[in-house]
């Protein structure tokens, strides 16, 4: 008995020795019979005759780590402070160059500047505010956004495209359905006679195809609604984001929308048909096993 008594003194020596060398090897090495703890601050074991290592590690890692989270936070700020001056001084070279930077920081400081841009007389400025708007994804930014597509629709002149489908491709990045009771009705609109007009309902049709991506239920019941429009160009743009709609979720697709997609492949309009028979195949190559099953 005194034999191995001693066998067990040594082997708990030579344990102990190499906790203390090595504070993890407890931790590492399952035949350690060093007793263990759990470290409330850190939550992992260590060994119970080393716990003396453990304030050290805090201290260091603690004193390690709030230089560098101060710096950060003044980087960033840094970063904020010179966006404000640029909005600010309105230079149409340096704003586009801007969005990137407003997109990633989306800081509420920033949304006073772009309101005054978006009214502003020079239209390229009022342009990198919508395009700014839709970079920084704030809902608030809707309304002034609906405000100034409303005012530019019926207007001519340099850089009023541009304008209205930056204002046309914000709303959609903003993901709000309540875009759609707003782009509807110009989408319907009768009097699409006009060249200008069919570019702007197209963009829209885009635009709602945008937030039924988000996952939009009203923007995704707005597209199946356009399938029934008497304009193939606006049929076969609904058809076709309705189907970009549900490429991150192939197979949600609900069975009435995939129907009504599948019936459009013997419409009478080969653009419908066409669009009809290329977006079941989209469907079908992200995965949808029904769309696929429809070409077995």
């Amino acid at each position: 008995m005194a034999k191995t008594s001693l066998l067990d003194a040594r082997s708990s020596d030579q344990n102990l020795r190499g906790a203390i060398r090595n504070p993890k090897s407890a931790i590492e090495n399952p035949q350690s019979k060093i007793p263990c703890c759990i470290d409330e601050t850190w939550g992992y074991p260590i060994s119970a005759t080393n716990t003396w290592a453990l304030p050290v590690v805090s201290k260091v890692r603690v004193e390690h780590e709030r230089p560098a989270r101060k710096k950060r936070t003044q980087f960033s700020e840094e970063i904020v402070q010179e966006c404000l001056r640029i909005l600010t001084s309105g230079d149409p070279e340096e704003l586009f160059e801007l969005i990137p930077r407003l997109g990633v920081l989306r800081d509420a400081r920033f949304d006073k500047a772009l309101l005054v841009l978006l009214s502003d007389k020079d239209i390229k400025k009022r342009e990198f505010a919508a395009c700014a708007m839709g970079a920084v994804r704030r809902h608030e930014f809707l309304q002034p956004l609906k405000e100034a597509f409303m005012e530019v629709r019926r207007k001519k002149g340099f850089g009023t495209d541009e304008f209205a489908l930056a204002l046309i491709e914000a709303i959609g990045t903003l993901g709000d359905d309540a875009a759609v009771e707003f782009f509807l009705p110009i989408v319907r609109d009768a009097g699409q006679s006009a060249k200008r007009e069919g570019k702007l309902r197209n963009w829209i049709v885009e635009s709602l195809g945008a937030i039924a991506q988000q996952g939009g239920k009203r923007s995704v019941e707005a597209l199946v609604e356009l399938t029934h429009q008497s304009d193939p160009e606006i049929c076969s743009r609904a058809i076709s984001e309705l189907s970009v709609a549900y490429w991150h979720r192939p197979n949600e697709i609900t069975d009435s929308i995939l129907g009504r997609i599948y019936e459009l492949t013997r419409d009478r309009h080969h653009t419908i048909a066409e669009s009809a028979l290329s977006a079941l195949q989209s469907l079908a190559d992200v995965g949808c096993r029904r769309a696929e099953s429809l070409f077995s």
